[in-house]
C-alpha cells in the first residue's frame, strides 16, 4: 500500500513539500517556492501542518479543531473559516478561487496538493 506508506512518512516527517512550498515542522516555518519565509501564526501553521499532513481528505471543522487546538476554550468552528482565508492569502495563487485548500460543502476543507516528506538530512 503506497498511499499508506506515503502517509505515514508524511507523519512522522519533519519536513514537508507541496506545489514547491516548504513546511518546516521542527522550525515551524513556511517557504514559498522561491525560498522566502512567509509570516504566519502559531494558529495558522498548525492548520496548514494538519493540512499537509492528511492531504486529499476532507476534515470537518470540528475534526480541524481537535487536531490544531485540542478544542481549546474559545475555539468554534468559525474561528477555522477564519484561518483558512488567512491561509489562502498566503498560499493560494487566486485566494478567491483556492484550488490547494478547497471548501467541501457542509464537509469542511480538503488540502489538495500532494504533498512529499523530505528525507532528513544530517547536515
Amino acid at each position: 500500500q503506497p498511499a499508506a506508506r506515503n502517509a505515514s512518512a508524511i507523519e512522522g516527517a519533519t519536513t514537508l513539500t507541496f506545489l514547491g512550498w516548504r513546511i518546516d515542522i521542527r522550525l515551524r516555518e513556511l517557504r514559498n517556492p522561491e525560498g522566502a519565509r512567509v509570516a504566519m501564526t502559531s494558529a495558522e501553521f498548525d492548520l496548514l501542518r494538519t493540512f499537509c499532513e492528511r492531504p486529499g481528505r476532507v476534515l470537518s471543522r470540528d475534526s480541524l479543531l481537535d487536531l490544531t487546538q485540542g478544542r481549546s476554550a474559545g475555539s468554534f468552528e468559525r474561528s477555522i473559516d477564519v484561518l483558512v482565508s488567512r491561509i489562502r492569502r498566503k498560499i493560494e495563487p487566486d485566494p478567491q478561487e483556492a484550488t490547494m485548500i478547497k471548501t467541501v460543502r457542509s464537509g469542511g476543507y480538503v488540502f489538495t496538493p500532494r504533498v512529499e516528506a523530505v528525507a532528513a538530512t544530517n547536515n
